[in-house]
């Protein structure tokens, strides 16, 4: 049997190779370099993370909830089925920003399959299947939202499962249920399929029913099924616009929030409905003819969601579909065309009451790219030219968003997903005994210590004290030996983590300071009796001297990197190959006025390497580096420098190779 599928499968690909390769390239740009593109962690997927962590080994979320169906997380709730989704990865993998990922990843791939299946059933051509193949692989949104854990993403790719489970009733009326399963369970992914769903079985089940593919007696079966599955949520809303007791069992627990989060981004719930929707669909048409809400997490420009190109091939599809939809519709052929237009139009509608992001109207996303796919295959059917250079295009830009992407992006986005804080987290846990004081310059700094720390919701629970208790978005003062402030002066025998760009706090004792990519720690040593120490020792500001981080802060000419042969210590260092014009630099900003020493970790297959320090272009100490092939530590006499100061650490190469690790400058 397995013999079977793989002859299948090869001589599928051997005859129609171009869907497969399309797709591995999707999944290339969809999973190269996912841990640290986008770089550090955003606090929501720390939020979902942390709270599957917990379900996982406690029973209970942070607030402690035992099973909730909804998480509580801040305050105003955070959909729950992308938590119980993760927990399998986190089961595997223990709790890292991978593991969060990872199910946005398999999602993504697993939607270009079905993308791809069900335009094959719509159109039953092996054509339009490549052409979806291609239109989902190298579409912004799809490749962007595929590579961080928001849980709202994981609604239009269930909503698309369940489409390709209709298309399979149309030949066995039990798939039927498989739809009805996945429709109820998309309830439990984002607020707006609390209109969407409901809506959107309504009239599915009405198409199908004028086409005569659904039964009476099937619509009533699934008419209980989706009934029961929806009904805890169901419940969920109730308690939380009547403010009801929370509902309590042995299976699960509907919780009541602070502050139902879903009033605060409908205006459904607000007054001036009217003048409220007329506001959001004008915003909703903006968004579509820009290709952007302005939120850098969501599109890049100018590609925008679809690319400048797409709305237009999206139009002709529409009226492609809607006249073979019409000439059609008694025929049950075309339930599945009705079905994807009511999609599409319930979608637009959803946009009227909702204010409108990415994010919040995801949901038309798919049948959008579907409409596109459709108007290509139609041009390039009537106008072959056409259709080839239009695809030559699509693929150019493509080119250059994915370039945008990797290169550009991560800079770009590193501050709104808060790079290296979590770094500096476990740092300061580690490296401190003390209080830890974090910046309150991150949104919600608390999820990350219990992300990267691995609290026990249970420790979390006895101690958390909350800046504003009750309200939609909890912020804490403190849990443990973690403080959440801004602090003037850090304390004896503390650890203080801050932005790199602000301004480093004063410390009663002597202390340290270990620079990440874009915080800091400052580690105060224990006081005595007394008043506090003058003297300090500083570590100035160099960066990632032992080349852990890929040469983070350094410079590199021709024949120098960083490699993993051998290094002194850690698991990199960096290279230079023979020959004088090779270089490693390094500038750095003096913290503290004094005297500073230079020293490195080096090894050498020829003399004539040289490493130094110097400061306004002039070298202020300067040493050979050994020629032999075991690690020796060349030290520096100690030089003086300026607070504030700019001073440069170099080494050059010499007549054979040079590695060199461990590079410090202290005071």
């Amino acid at each position: 049997m397995v013999s079977g599928v793989i002859h299948r499968a090869y001589k599928s690909f051997r005859n129609h190779p171009w869907p497969l390769l399309l797709f591995l390239l999707g999944a290339l740009v969809r999973i190269l370099y996912i841990t640290s593109i986008p770089p550090g962690l955003n606090q929501d997927e720390a939020s979902i993370g942390y709270d599957a962590y917990a379900i996982l080994h406690y029973g209970i979320d942070r607030n402690g909830v035992h099973l909730p169906v909804h998480l509580i997380a801040w305050g105003s709730g955070q959909n729950a089925l992308y938590a119980y989704l993760s927990i399998p990865f986190i089961l595997l993998f223990g709790l890292t920003p991978l593991s969060v990922r990872l199910l946005s990843v398999v999602m993504g791939l697993l939607s270009m399959l079905f993308f791809y299946l069900i335009m094959r059933r719509l159109t039953a051509s092996p054509g339009a299947g490549t052409a979806a193949m291609f239109f989902i692989a190298v579409n912004p949104w799809h490749i962007m939202m595929s590579r961080w854990a928001l849980e709202s993403n994981l609604f239009p790719t269930l909503i698309l499962i369940a489409l390709y489970f209709l298309l399979r009733s149309f030949g066995n009326p039990r798939w039927h249920y498989a739809f009805t399963a996945m429709l109820a369970l998309s309830l439990y992914a984002y607020g707006t399929a609390y209109f969407f769903v409901p809506l959107f079985a309504l009239g599915t089940a009405v198409l199908l029913l004028y086409s005569k593919v659904l039964s009476v007696r099937t619509l009533a079966g699934n008419l209980l099924l989706f009934a029961a599955m929806a009904l805890p949520i169901l419940l969920f809303i109730v308690i939380n616009r009547y403010s009801i007791q929370e509902i309590t069992t042995p299976l699960f627990t509907i919780p009541k929030l602070t502050m139902p989060r879903v009033e605060e981004i409908s205006s459904v719930f607000g007054g001036h409905i009217w003048q409220a929707a007329a506001d959001n669909l004008s915003a909703f048409a903006r968004l579509m003819i820009s290709g952007s809400d302005g939120l850098p997490w969501n599109s890049i420009s100018p590609y925008g969601y679809a690319y400048p190109l797409a709305l237009p091939f999206a139009l002709l599809g529409l009226i492609v579909i809607l006249h073979s939809w019409w000439t059609g519709r008694r025929e049950r052929e075309s339930a599945g065309k009705g079905v994807l237009l009511l999609w599409f139009l319930l979608a637009v509608l959803l946009a009227g009451i909702t204010t409108v992001n990415i994010n919040r109207i995801n949901i038309i996303f798919y049948p959008l790219m579907m409409l596109v796919s459709t108007g290509f295959v139609w041009i390039i059917r009537k106008m072959k030219w056409a259709g080839i250079l239009s695809a030559a295009v699509f693929g150019v830009m493509f080119i250059m968003f994915t370039n945008s992407y990797f290169r550009e992006f991560p800079e770009r986005i590193a501050p709104a997903f808060y790079d290296s804080f979590g770094e500096a987290v476990q740092y300061a846990s580690e490296h401190s005994s003390g209080e830890v004081y974090l910046t309150n310059q991150v949104n919600m700094p608390y999820i990350y210590v219990l992300f990267y720390e691995q609290v026990n919701p249970h420790d979390f629970q006895k101690s958390v004290v909350y800046a504003n208790p009750g309200e939609a978005f909890q912020r804490v003062s403190s849990f443990g030996r973690y403080r959440f402030e801004d602090v003037g002066t850090v304390p004896a025998g503390a650890a203080f983590v801050y932005a790199n760009d602000a301004a480093p706090p004063a410390a009663e004792t002597e202390y340290t300071v270990k620079r990440f990519s874009g915080y800091s720690v400052m580690l105060t040593k224990a006081g005595a009796d007394g008043p506090p120490s003058t003297s300090k020792t500083a570590i100035a500001e160099l960066l990632d001297g032992g080349f852990e981080e890929g040469g983070l802060g350094w410079t590199f000419s021709a024949g120098t990197g960083v490699a993993v042969n051998k290094p002194y210590a850690g698991s990199k260092l960096a290279y230079l190959d023979p020959g004088t014009s090779a270089s490693v630099s390094q500038i750095f900003t003096v913290p503290a006025a004094g005297e500073y020493r230079l020293s490195v970790m080096a090894s050498s297959g020829g003399s004539g390497g040289r490493v130094g320090i110097r400061a306004a272009g002039t070298i202020l100490a300067e040493a050979g580096l050994p020629a032999a092939e075991d690690y020796q530590q060349v030290l520096l006499p100690a030089v003086t420098l300026e607070q504030g100061a700019q001073a440069e650490v170099y080494i050059t190469g010499g007549n054979g190779w040079i590695n060199i690790d461990e590079v410090r400058v202290e005071r």
